[in-house]
């Protein structure tokens, strides 16, 4: 039997004078009051009420045992209080793991709306390429953008697709492509070898280099094109700075998502920042970039 359950009842008991009116209080019937009270004199070896037909008065212990009880029905309403504060006002350190390419996006957009509506938790980020998992490392997000999701625990944020970009002043020089077969008259620059892993693109790279932002670089110093995620050059193309080519051709579906280690029960500070992310994805007001 519950011994939390046992204690309402003795204390309902002793503040209503009966059984039956603290059954009727706490909404349940007079015999499981009953034997609430008796589950306690029993597990304690004494009796804590004096029984007589009119009314039931407390034993030296139950008036000892009725003290301790209002503390801990105190401490569970202060437990509660918390709880809930929390949960509204979430707190704490907030440690998120993100490649390299984040700093170039609205990434840090986000980091400060989310520190306008959560002053009270405290970002951890640290910038990485290298492959991290939340079982193996500190962190209670990992952010990821990859061609399948495959960890556990993950949550989705959006879907991307990889495309062709260039600037104004370069396809004034180069003509602009117009089919596939177009990009061997262009410098390609790409993010790894899996872009060529369809036989689509058939133009040989001039660079292959894992890290979009010198590629991006390289794109706004007029040098060729570059095949990478929308998400990660959306700031650039909105700010004029590079302008997207080949509008029907594009990569297989891209997943921008979180890892998280925990599988049930995750913490307030996690799911609200997870909202955030999506919310100012979602919104075009709070991110002109997207359209």
């Amino acid at each position: 039997m519950d011994k939390l359950d046992c204690i309402n009842a003795f204390i309902s008991v002793v503040e209503n004078g009966n059984f039956s009116k603290a059954a009727h209080k706490l909404n349940i019937s007079r015999d499981q009051v009953s034997k609430r009270i008796f589950h306690l004199e029993n597990t304690f070896g004494t009796s804590l009420f004096i029984r007589n037909t009119r009314n039931m008065n407390l034993t030296s212990s139950g008036q000892k045992f009725y003290g301790r009880c209002k503390i801990i029905e105190k401490e569970l309403e202060l437990a509660e209080n918390d709880f809930i504060f929390d949960q509204k006002y979430p707190e704490g350190v907030l440690t998120i793991n993100a490649p390299h390419s984040f700093t170039k996006t609205c990434f840090p957009e986000i980091i400060s709306k989310f520190k306008e509506k959560y002053p009270r938790i405290i970002i951890n980020v640290l910038f990485s390429d290298n492959e991290l998992s939340t079982t193996e490392s500190n962190f209670d997000i990992i952010l990821k953008i990859e061609e399948e999701v495959k960890e556990k625990n993950s949550h989705l944020i959006d879907t991307y697709y990889r495309r062709f970009y260039g600037t104004t002043s370069y396809f004034k020089k180069n003509k602009k492509p117009e089919t596939i077969k177009d990009l061997t008259k262009h410098n390609i620059f790409l993010h790894s070898k899996s872009d060529l892993k369809s036989n689509t693109i058939i133009s040989p790279p001039k660079l292959i280099c894992n890290n979009s932002d010198i590629l991006l670089d390289f794109c706004k110093k007029d040098k060729g094109l570059i095949f990478l995620p929308e998400f990660l050059v959306k700031k650039s193309e909105y700010n004029g700075e590079i302008i997207r080519c080949l509008d029907d051709f594009y990569s297989s579906k891209l997943y921008f998502y979180a890892i998280i280690p925990y599988a049930e029960k995750t913490p307030k500070k996690i799911q609200v920042f997870l909202e955030c992310v999506k919310d100012f994805l979602s919104n075009p007001e709070t991110n002109p970039s997207i359209n």
